[in-house]
């Protein structure tokens, strides 16, 4: 019985194709598992609209990749119920203005690719397209048509393509969800405040783009404009989620201008020289920036969503250790010179601890061709550098004070050390300098009871800036006395005083420079004037 049912449907669909005879040969009619109907004719084979009979109503008609060039008036009388047609690839140079006027109860979307010669869009404003959804015109001369005007009726358009068009500038369009203006002819700088969710403005002339109020805006594409600057309001573009400026000429980028719920950032292939991610998108997930000239990396200590990074195509040659790769899915430094040292040792570490990044495509940089960074050896004999033997941290109450008291030793076998500084994350702290003898420190930085805070003792060193970091959980609190903690800050303000006498002496110096000048100017003066003095009353005598 089913088998006798699907060859029953199969037969029905050959019968009822509305085609007449001399087109059932290059085109054919199905139905779907969902119940969609549609007749599709084969690429290449069709100069004009096949001529249809009259049958039951079809959902789509698939008339792309063939060499039909005009639409005439009748071309879609005899099948007037159809809800989509799609003429993509055709390269029309005619549309009657009165082909959809027996569509408009029921196109739902339209697709048409024109020769750059069409520069009218009155067939669709003739006659009203009360449901239409989607429209997607390529390739048509738009340049001194008002695109207002002829949407304005079209109060269930959703979807708008018209890539190639010749428009010079973005539409404002009420109702449009998505919009494409791929490759078009918008340039200079652009001052971006509309309702759209998803735009895409790539292959334009874009130079700069500034990001007003865009509350809607889900994802931008700007790929392959001429953009050296790239500006925005976090706040009245708060929902945005992926950017893509790939393929442009940005030197440089501030992501604290960026919202928190961004979530895919990509800045391949411009002329970045260096990254600052000290304010880093909390939620941001995915960041490329590929084929660029990033030659150094600056990390925050704020938490981040970062899982996926791609640094490939720079010019790093070390990377700071940072608990950010800890988290990373995925990591690639490929065609970078890095300088498999001492320095980079704890991230082939961290790759073969972890079993999570592949790094087969790393290479190091040597005198001959390039090495594998797996089978590298990292050589660090050579170079003792400081290394930290004991971080504990607690948290203690002194008095009417809650902070965490802190604990370190030192290995500085090389006396190389120049000073320590501490950093918590969230709330971001910063320590001043801290001499290298000293050993402990008391911070009451707003530090609260059940709080995590993620604690880093920075090294600063001749070779380089270490980072030892810990997460600490606040839940045990330790009441100690004042006298019970020494800490040693007389040679931390001998630092800081040692600084500020420097800075004195300084302004001192500049001081007494600018002083003497001002002083060999007035007797230069003063010696001109009694000269001219002299000759005045010899001149009189």
């Amino acid at each position: 019985m089913f088998l006798f049912l699907i060859l029953f449907i199969l037969l029905n669909s050959i019968n009822s194709c509305p085609l007449t005879d001399n087109y059932l040969s290059r085109c054919h009619c199905e139905i779907l598992t969902n119940g969609e109907s549609y007749i599709k004719c084969h690429e290449k084979t069709l100069n004009e609209v096949p001529i249809f009979k009259r049958s039951f109503p079809y959902d789509r008609l698939i008339l792309s990749n063939n060499n039909i060039k005009n639409l005439t008036r009748s071309a879609f009388d005899t099948i007037k119920t159809i809800r989509r047609i799609n003429l993509e690839n055709n390269s029309i140079s005619f549309i009657d203005n009165d082909l959809l006027r027996l569509l408009g109860n029921y196109l739902e979307e339209l697709i048409i690719t024109g020769d750059n010669i069409i520069n009218s869009l009155e067939f669709l404003t003739r006659y009203p397209l009360k449901n239409l959804r989607i429209l997607k015109l390529h390739g048509f001369n738009l340049s001194e048509v008002n695109l207002e005007n002829v949407f304005l009726n079209m109060t269930k358009l959703e979807i708008l393509s018209l890539p190639s068009c010749q428009l010079r500038q973005i539409p404002n369009l009420k109702n449009i969800h998505q919009l494409d203006l791929e490759n078009n002819q918008i340039s200079n700088t652009v001052h971006l405040s509309t309702s759209y969710v998803h735009l895409n403005l790539a292959k334009n002339f874009i130079s700069s783009i500034i990001l007003e109020n865009n509350t809607q805006l889900i994802s931008l594409n700007l790929t392959e404009n001429i953009l050296n600057e790239f500006s925005m309001n976090s706040i009245e573009n708060q929902n945005l989620q992926d950017i893509n400026l790939s393929q442009n000429y940005l030197a440089s980028f501030n992501f604290s201008i960026l919202n928190d719920q961004l979530l895919n950032l990509n800045l391949n292939s411009n002329r970045l020289l260096s990254l600052n991610l000290i304010v880093i998108p909390t939620n941001l997930l995915s960041l490329s920036t590929s084929n660029n000239l990033i030659k150094q990396i600056k990390f925050s200590n704020r938490y981040s969503s970062l899982v996926n990074l791609d640094l490939s195509s720079n010019q790093l040659k070390s990377i700071e250790k940072h608990f950010l790769f800890e988290k990373l899915n995925y990591l690639n430094l490929e065609n970078n010179p890095l300088d498999c040292s001492c320095q980079l040792e704890w991230l082939k570490t961290l790759i073969l601890n972890q079993n999570k990044l592949n790094a087969t495509t790393w290479t190091c940089r040597s005198n001959a061709s390039p090495v594998s960074f797996l089978s590298f050896d990292f050589q660090c004999s050579s170079i003792s550098v400081p290394r930290v033997q004991i971080f504990n941290i607690s948290y203690v109450k002194i008095s009417f004070q809650y902070g965490l008291y802190i604990q370190w030793s030192i290995i500085d076998d090389k006396n190389i050390l120049d000073y320590l500084q501490i950093s918590i994350s969230e709330p971001f702290y910063l320590s001043p300098k801290i001499s290298p003898n000293q050993t402990e420190i008391f911070l009451s930085n707003q530090i609260q009871l059940n709080q995590q805070y993620h604690l880093c003792l920075i090294l600063l060193h001749k070779y380089a800036r270490d980072k030892y970091c810990r997460v600490f959980q606040t839940d045990k609190l330790i009441i100690l006395r004042s006298n019970e903690i020494i800490l040693e800050r007389n040679e931390q303000n001998a630092i800081q005083t040692k600084d500020h006498i420097d800075i004195n002496l300084f302004i001192m110096l500049i001081g007494s420079c600018i002083g003497g000048f001002i002083t060999f100017i007035l007797i230069l003066t003063c010696f001109y004037l009694c000269i001219q003095i002299h000759k005045y009353k010899l001149k009189k005598n």
